[in-house]
């Protein structure tokens, strides 16, 4: 079955992700946890498929909630920048290129739970778009 729409949750992402701790850094620092957003990325967004499809073909727009596990405000274009690596794993198990997930609307919020996560949801591609 084809679905319209996707909702895909991913766990908080790894602080090491943010651009403004990665000033200065090697490059390898920070790696093992690209390695792993990809991973998650690509395995939530399996996991929302299930045996399901996306059509594709054109954008795809995207809005983004970020749950956050406390109250301190964060820089929300550094959060858009740690999850690039999830939204590259996501685009992957999609078969599409994450350049068609346009236009990409962004929000927070604050998780009661205190874990902290963040919320994908995906619009099917309009093909004349």
């Amino acid at each position: 079955m084809n679905l319209d729409r996707l909702t895909i949750t991913l766990p908080w992402p790894d602080m090491s992700l943010m651009p403004n701790r990665k000033n200065g850094r090697h490059w390898g620092g920070v790696h093992d946890a690209k390695v792993r957003a990809l991973s998650d990325g690509r395995n939530a967004a399996l996991a929302a498929l299930g045996r399901n499809a996306m059509p594709r073909g054109g954008r795809m727009p995207v809005r983004i909630t970020f749950a956050s596990p406390d109250r301190r405000r964060r820089d929300i274009d550094n959060l858009l920048a740690c999850i690039k690596p999830h939204l590259d794993g996501i685009a992957g198990a999609l078969g599409v290129d994450d350049s068609l997930f346009r236009p990409i609307l962004i929000d927070d919020a604050h998780d009661a739970d205190r874990r902290g996560f963040v919320l994908v949801e995906i619009t099917a591609g309009d093909a004349h778009a």
